[in-house]
């Protein structure tokens, strides 16, 4: 067989990394809050850059999986991607969770409201119910303050 008539099995992929849009506590929304991070910080990006191994090689599992389920029953997935997007998703919670990100060097981080132990994950009971109230406590983990945002961290492929 010729060059010209070789033939490559060629996928292209694209991972997004963001949020699942909802309402933070303060009137935002966790894409609005996610967006200044990103421009601010380059959180995202950030993660990305150290991650694309992990990335990777979640991705060539789930290719893994998706042949041998084809060759085992003759039909693909609809949805070949979704353990790496969780895996992925789990990743990035776990990068700010545990102050990966306040080790890169990235000015700004950790943030000042990190180190000062502001949150909005304090409720107060009043007359109109149950409340979050801004408080200080505890060193706390940068881009975590209500944890609406970590919550809705979302990873997914196509």
């Amino acid at each position: 067989m010729d060059a010209n008539h070789r033939h490559f099995v060629g996928v292209d992929l694209k991972i997004h990394l963001g949020v699942i849009d909802v309402p933070e506590p303060l009137g935002n929304t966790t894409f609005g809050v996610g967006t200044i991070l990103e421009e601010k910080y380059g959180l995202f990006s950030a993660f990305a850059d150290n991650n694309a191994q992990f990335m990777a090689d979640a991705i060539a599992n789930d290719i893994a999986g998706a042949m041998e389920t084809y060759l085992t029953t003759g039909q693909f997935s609809s949805n070949p991607f979704a353990g790496a997007g969780d895996k992925i998703s789990q990743r990035m919670r776990d990068f700010i969770s545990l102050q990966e990100v306040e080790r890169l060097g990235i000015p700004g981080v950790p943030t000042q409201a990190a180190l000062e132990g502001k949150t909005l994950r304090k409720k107060k009971i009043g007359k109109k119910g149950k409340q979050l109230v801004r408080s200080y406590g505890p060193r706390r983990p940068s881009f975590i303050d209500s944890g609406t945002l970590e919550k809705s961290l979302k990873a997914w492929i196509d």
